[in-house]
């Protein structure tokens, strides 16, 4: 039969099932038909949603996806990061050399392009003047994250792909993401005119096995300088102390250790490192760096004032005052007000513990105990505290001395300690080698018309 006719036949014998699809008309009246093959037509997958672009808020400025950032702080400190580098500089028209700078390329930080040293941990703070923080995660050399901290805006950024983690300016939001995140070997960056640009470790906090800070452990130590015309990278290293045996703290009060009672009553302490000596003479502590063929002093005295090798600096601003030697002895003052002589004395040197009555240079506790000193030091508040530390050039015999501020602490009725960590610098003595005589007054107070 020619196709076409029985094409015409099938389609009259089916007539009255329905005039519906071949297919399916040709199974309900029970032919057996072949089925044609139903088509069916997938539903596409929806594409994933791409991640929302984080914008820069705040003084955080990228004009270009994935390009370079920068920052300026509110104290005008200007930070870069680009190409695995972040960059730090003083506010603009700041007095000195334009080329002062701090650079962390991956994990290896540099001043006026000078390498000073590598990071000791995974993580570097740096604490800017005016309060502005840098922290930087970094592994293997490489730099992976950056954080900024600074008043009301926080900002996190992936320096790999250069992209926004986080940005914005929210004072509870930045406080917590702050909280949270340790710091790790945390630096001061300062400069003054005259001073140069400074990096010096002033702390060092680390976080338990779940991430969160554990308590910041005071670690000073300068680390280099920029002038106009020269990088120095500091190496400060202990010399070797003596070995101590501990002693069972006298019932009656004995000088013990390195403390020394003269025949006219005053006191006299050499540090473990025979760097330092501290003299005490009632209300006048006078402390003195030996500085190769050289010295320098710092003193305490009258109702308090303090001198940088005599030059009157400041008076102190509290009833404590705590001086940190770069060799690791630290020295605390009592007075009953920021206008009264200063009344007990402690020292605090390895094992070694000391406290002097300075109301007729009576000796109330001496002892050689690292348990004991250890006890004491943790329970007595700092109060406003200053790091004391020899900068020396490589082709220097003496160096200077400089004075800074570095933190004020105070322990609260139930035993917490609160440290408001600001830098300040106070004064600094020419290089003794070549200007022996000269005195830098850094420290306007206010208080005082001659500083």
């Amino acid at each position: 039969m020619p196709v076409g006719k029985v094409s015409v036949h099938v389609s009259r014998a089916y007539r009255g099932c329905g005039i519906a699809a071949m297919v399916l008309a040709l199974v309900a009246c029970g032919r057996d038909t072949p089925t044609p093959p139903i088509r069916v037509t997938p539903t596409p997958t929806p594409s994933p949603t791409p991640p929302a672009t984080i914008l820069p808020a705040g003084r955080l400025v990228q004009a270009t996806t994935r390009g370079p950032l920068s920052y300026v702080t509110l104290s005008g400190w200007r930070v870069g990061i680009a190409d695995g580098v972040v960059t730090v500089r003083p506010p603009a028209g700041t007095p000195g050399h334009a080329a002062f700078q701090y650079t962390s390329s991956g994990t290896r930080e540099a001043l006026g392009g000078q390498e000073v040293r590598n990071w000791a941990q995974n993580r570097r703070s740096l604490l800017l003047p005016g309060g502005g923080k840098v922290t930087m995660h970094g592994q293997d050399g490489a730099l992976l994250r950056v954080s900024l901290y600074d008043g009301d805006e926080s900002h996190e950024i992936d320096v790999l792909t250069q992209t926004i983690m986080h940005s914005k300016v929210d004072a509870p939001v930045a406080a917590s993401r702050d909280a949270a995140e340790h710091d790790g070997e945390a630096a001061y960056l300062i400069g003054a005119p005259g001073a140069g640009l400074y990096l010096a470790n002033v702390y060092v906090e680390d976080a338990d096995a779940s991430g969160n800070p554990q308590e910041k452990r005071i670690a000073t130590l300068a680390l280099g300088r920029q002038l106009a015309d020269a990088v120095h990278a500091y190496g400060f290293a202990l010399p070797p102390a003596p070995a101590e045996v501990d002693a069972v703290c006298d019932a009656v009060p004995q000088p013990r250790g390195n403390l020394v009672q003269n025949t006219d009553s005053t006191m006299r302490y050499v540090s473990r490192s025979g760097l330092w000596t501290v003299q005490i003479d009632k209300h006048t502590i006078t402390v003195t760096r030996a500085m190769g063929p050289r010295s320098a002093t710092w003193q305490v005295w009258g109702d308090p004032h303090e001198n940088l090798n005599g030059k009157h600096i400041k008076d102190w601003d509290g009833s404590r005052r705590t001086l940190l030697l770069d060799d690791g002895t630290k020295i605390t003052m009592h007075a009953d007000g920021p206008h009264h002589v200063v009344h007990t004395t402690s020292i605090y040197d390895g094992a070694q513990s000391h406290e002097i009555g300075n109301f007729g240079n009576l000796i109330r506790h001496s002892c050689v105990n690292a348990a004991t000193a250890a006890a004491r030091e943790r329970q007595e508040a700092d109060g406003e505290t200053a790091h004391l530390v020899n900068l020396r050039g490589p082709a220097a015999a003496s160096g200077s001395l400089l004075v800074k501020n570095v933190y004020t602490e105070t322990i609260e009725a139930g035993g917490a300690v609160l440290r408001d960590f600001r830098a300040v610098l106070m004064g600094e003595t020419g290089d003794l080698d070549e200007n022996p005589n000269q005195v830098n007054d850094l420290y306007d107070d206010p208080r005082l018309g001659h500083t």
